[in-house]
């Protein structure tokens, strides 16, 4: 499903660069990366619920927040995006139905990392069929 969540952003936010799963050393300093924390599989619905983080890293705070208030503008409370199909490293994602995108709360700064770029974050919720 990040895989697939990854690619609705990249065609919604063309402007924000998204790492998914993990910042590696060639990642862009301004980017938004997005990982799959955890999820649990609801066993009297057929749905299953993903927590999803975003984290957003800039040379400038006022950037990164730019960058994590338009995902969390984009996403908040959506219902019924069908994510597309997505391939990586030549496994095949198919596309996910979700039922709903909704926050866990407004983003929040958490202060400069390693590399002294700023970092805001937000999580999610995303429900899928």
């Amino acid at each position: 499903m990040i895989y697939n969540l990854g690619a609705y952003l990249v065609t919604q936010l063309p402007a924000i660069d998204f790492v998914i799963n993990g910042w590696i050393k060639s990642s862009p300093a301004n980017s938004v990366m997005l990982r799959q924390t955890g999820g649990d599989v609801i066993h009297h619905y057929d749905r299953s619920d993903y927590a999803v983080q975003f984290l957003s890293r800039a040379e400038s705070s006022v950037a990164a927040k730019e960058q994590i208030d338009a995902v969390y503008n984009l996403l908040k409370n959506k219902l019924g995006i069908l994510l597309p199909a997505k391939t990586v490293h030549a496994i095949v994602y198919p596309e996910v139905q979700t039922y709903r995108i909704v926050p866990m709360q407004a983003p929040g700064y958490i202060g400069a990392d390693d590399a002294n770029l700023e970092m805001w974050s937000v999580n999610f919720i995303v429900t899928t069929d």
